[in-house]
């Protein structure tokens, strides 16, 4: 059985990321994935949206 170590995280802005969590013990990395998700965003979305829409 293979452990997932990335893992795609989409933020509630709705853009989506790839987090290497192989640096996390196996049993704690759906939970951290989970905590990024509701963290806020670490980029400023504004921006990229205004780029997508031009």
């Amino acid at each position: 059985m293979t452990v997932r170590t990335k893992w795609t995280v989409e933020h509630v802005c709705s853009h989506q990321v790839v987090h290497d969590l192989s640096n996390r013990p196996a049993d704690k990395r759906a939970g951290f994935a989970r905590w990024l998700a509701a963290k806020d965003c670490s980029v400023n979305c504004t921006i990229l949206a205004s780029l997508v829409t031009a």
